[in-house]
């Protein structure tokens, strides 16, 4: 075997792995929100289920997005954002801002009800479980394509429902149900449903 088809067959088995651990981390369920920024006549929105709360205090959280993408571009440059989190109602709402045939700018817009933050001027997602005000604080660079945008909230406002889930790639709808602890000091006791 020659160094350069040993290379390319390393190669190819570390894609496989990747997949593989790609495969596993899709089992992680998250939450599903539309991000949206604006900068005067332009708008834009999208959906994602990277998001984290990452300080308590002050109330930071984290949103990866693509290097170079729109969006972040808008971000970059604005500084603040909106983080509307999905409802479970609103499957429909992650399909159309995850879809790139979408219209651009302020018109992807026309097929959702949304208002204008009133401080900052963003479209915030009027059915949304929360809607939350942010303020870029740092842009990390992840990898090879992404940036972790770190943001303070500013405000934000709520509803009840429950929420959209993203989990092995698909979009669902989770009744939770709490969880009652048999014992706090056996690790391994046997936990049962409510």
């Amino acid at each position: 075997m020659t160094p350069s088809a040993a290379a390319t067959g390393h190669e190819a088995a570390d894609e496989q792995r990747l997949r593989e651990l790609r495969g596993l981390t899709r089992q992680l369920p998250t939450g599903v929100a539309v991000v949206t920024a604006q900068d005067g006549e332009v708008a834009h929105g999208a959906t994602v289920s990277t998001v984290s709360v990452l300080s308590q205090q002050p109330l930071r959280i984290g949103v990866s997005l693509r290097r170079g993408s729109y969006l972040t571009g808008l971000i970059r440059q604005r500084r603040v954002f909106a983080l509307n989190v999905l409802s479970s109602r609103q499957s429909a709402v992650a399909d159309w801002f995850a879809n790139p045939e979408r219209p651009r700018g302020w018109r992807q817009f026309d097929y959702v009800r949304w208002t204008a933050h009133p401080k900052a001027g963003m479209p915030v997602l009027e059915d949304a479980l929360a809607q939350l005000h942010c303020r870029l604080t740092d842009l990390i660079p992840l990898g090879a394509s992404d940036d972790l945008l770190v943001a303070e909230v500013l405000d934000g406002r709520g509803r009840n429902g429950r929420p959209l889930v993203n989990f092995n790639g698909r979009l669902h709808d989770v009744e939770f149900r709490g969880v009652v602890r048999v014992s706090r000091d056996q690790p391994s006791a046997v936990t049962s449903l409510e």
